[in-house]
Parts: C-alpha cells; sequence; structure tokens
C-alpha cells in the first residue's frame, strides 16, 4: 500500500532506542488506521520490539490512550496525527508524529479559485497533516491578486501559523477582521465548518485527497438550524441529561456541575451521565431523559444533530442561551 504520509520511521525508531522500550501502542485516527498494519512490520523488524495499536477511537490529542497504555504497561504511547494537546503524562512517555501529507494541494487549490472570485482577502488555515503546505497555496492566491492572511493560534492542541483542529479555530477568528473569506486546507469539511460557525464568513475547501474545492456556507447554515431547533427543545424539556466526557483532554466535571445547577435554576430535572464516547446506542439506555446538554466535544450537537434522535447541545451554547 503507498503510503501518503510521513509516519517519521526514522523519530519512531529513536525515541524507542532512548527510551529502551520493550513494548509501544501505537495510536492514530481512523484515517490513519488502513497503515497500521505497514507501520507496525517496520517498528518491529527495526527495533524489536512489542507493538500494539490502539484499535479504539482517537478524536485529537484530547483523546490520548492513557488507560490502555496503562493495562498494556507500555513504555511508550505514540501517538499520530495530532499535535501535543494534554500535558506530557508520568508515564507512559507520549510521542507525537504529525503524519504530514505528502500530496499535492495545487490541483485543489486551483479549483477553490473560482469559488473565491468575488473575495480579494482571503484567510487561509489547514489541518495539522496539510499546513506544511500553506506556503504553497499562499502563492497561488497571491498570483491571482489576493490579499493572503495567515493567522497565529492560541489555546491547546495547535503549534502553527493557519493549524485549526475541530475544537480549536482561533487562527482563522484572529483574521476576522482582516479577510473577507477562508481558504481551508484539508480533506473533507468537518474543520471547514467550524470556522463557517465560528465567523460566518465565507469557507471553501480544497481538497487534496479529491483535488476538489467546495464552499460550506449551505452547510454550515443547515447545522445553525439544527442548533437553534436543539436549543428550543431543550427549552421545553424537563427531563435533561449532563453528558460529562471523561476522556482525559475532555473532563470537566466543574462545567457538568455549573450546568447542572442552572438547569435546576430553571425548574428541570438533570440527570448527570459519565460516557467515554457519547453515541446514539448509549443515549437509548435513557429513555426518560428528553435532551442533553454535552461538557464532552465542544462539537457535538454542532454538526451532527441528525446522529441523535433527542436534542444534544454544547455546554457553551447552551450557557450562551439559557445563563448562568
Amino acid at each position: 500500500m503507498e503510503v501518503p504520509y510521513d509516519f517519521e520511521l526514522v523519530k519512531i525508531v529513536r525515541e524507542i532506542s532512548l527510551s529502551k522500550a520493550g513494548k509501544v501502542l501505537l495510536q492514530m485516527p481512523d484515517g490513519l488506521k488502513p497503515y497500521a498494519q505497514t507501520l507496525t512490520v517496520e517498528i518491529e523488524s527495526r527495533t524489536g520490539v512489542e507493538v500494539y495499536v490502539s484499535a479504539g477511537s482517537c478524536y485529537g490529542g484530547c483523546d490520548l490512550a492513557l488507560t490502555e497504555a496503562e493495562k498494556l504497561k507500555v513504555d511508550l504511547l505514540i501517538h499520530f496525527g495530532h499535535t501535543a494537546f494534554l500535558a506530557q503524562p508520568s508515564k507512559p512517555k507520549v510521542i507525537y508524529v504529525e503524519a504530514k501529507c505528502r500530496l499535492g494541494i495545487g490541483g485543489a487549490v486551483k479549483a477553490a479559485l473560482p469559488l473565491l472570485a468575488s473575495h480579494r482577502r482571503v484567510g487561509l488555515a489547514a489541518s495539522l497533516q496539510h499546513v506544511h503546505k500553506l506556503g504553497g497555496a499562499k502563492k497561488i492566491l497571491e498570483a491571482e491578486e489576493k490579499q493572503v492572511e495567515v493567522g497565529n493560534p492560541e489555546g491547546q492542541g495547535v503549534a502553527y501559523p493557519g493549524q485549526i483542529l475541530g475544537c480549536n479555530v482561533s487562527a482563522a477568528e484572529a483574521l476576522s477582521g482582516k479577510v473577507e473569506a477562508y481558504l481551508h486546507v484539508g480533506g473533507g469539511i468537518f474543520h471547514a465548518l467550524g470556522i463557517y460557525l465560528a465567523t460566518g464568513k465565507p469557507v471553501v475547501v480544497a481538497d487534496p485527497y479529491t483535488g476538489r474545492a467546495l464552499e460550506v456556507s449551505e452547510a454550515g447554515e443547515k447545522a445553525k438550524r439544527r442548533l437553534k431547533a436543539s436549543l428550543l427543545r431543550l427549552g421545553e424539556s424537563s427531563r435533561v441529561g449532563v453528558i460529562l466526557g471523561v476522556k482525559p483532554g475532555q473532563f470537566n466535571p466543574q462545567l457538568a456541575l455549573k450546568v447542572t445547577r442552572r438547569l435546576r435554576e430553571l425548574g428541570k430535572k438533570p440527570l448527570l451521565l459519565s460516557l467515554n464516547e457519547v453515541d446514539e446506542l448509549k443515549l437509548e439506555n435513557f429513555p426518560e431523559v428528553e435532551a442533553f446538554v454535552s461538557t464532552a466535544c465542544p462539537r457535538l450537537g454542532l454538526d451532527d444533530a441528525e446522529k441523535f434522535s433527542r436534542p444534544l447541545v454544547p455546554a457553551s451554547k447552551f450557557l450562551e442561551t439559557f445563563g448562568g
């Protein structure tokens, strides 16, 4: 299988040697899991270590497989596809492999030009795998006489100018007063939609995997309408579940208790639920609950409302609407 990512095998081998590791755990998002077999073979053949691959979820640097690593008693957790989000744990040692994409972006960026024709001032952003290609994207846009800006991110999990996460689009927000529209370089619309929901400005995706481009305003407006409807239904609900996410970077009991207090002030009956994975199947076990407020990933309930049969809204949107 051809590998379009730089998995930094030299770095991995060096870290295994320096750590004197005998057992390691690889953790990667779903998009990188197809390469796990190839990686495992390479690492085992070069180092002789015992390699495990986490088959569980990996939604970001907030989702480190620390429990698995502890149970497996590994010496090293190798996390792919994200920059550091959490402080280094006491054990095991965690190293991050960014898995930069080798695919060219020129065709996708050029495909985006007609969608940016009416905008002169453009903000550039990318997911981690493509952020190193933003300089090339900037040159293409400037050749079309665009004024291009790249913002500096703030907060957890971001390390490079222009880099955004699903939960952190500060690099794009920093440019909101300077640009008319954004170009996001990356696969799918998840990250681009985050920019649109945060800024309300047109966002075009240049997808290096397909070579195509699309504008996300329609999907963004649909997500806004669904959120508004969910908030209205939540306001009419009496029994509300408060979801406390227990993933390492999402655990926020103070926020869950704040939401619970506010719900009680509103005359509602809250039910605190601790969850590692938030999905419809698990929520079905609580049929008396009419709506949910989540303190886990802040994107839950924003652009994936259709996955849930009952209203589910992020805690930030609940507090913004109902106070507290």
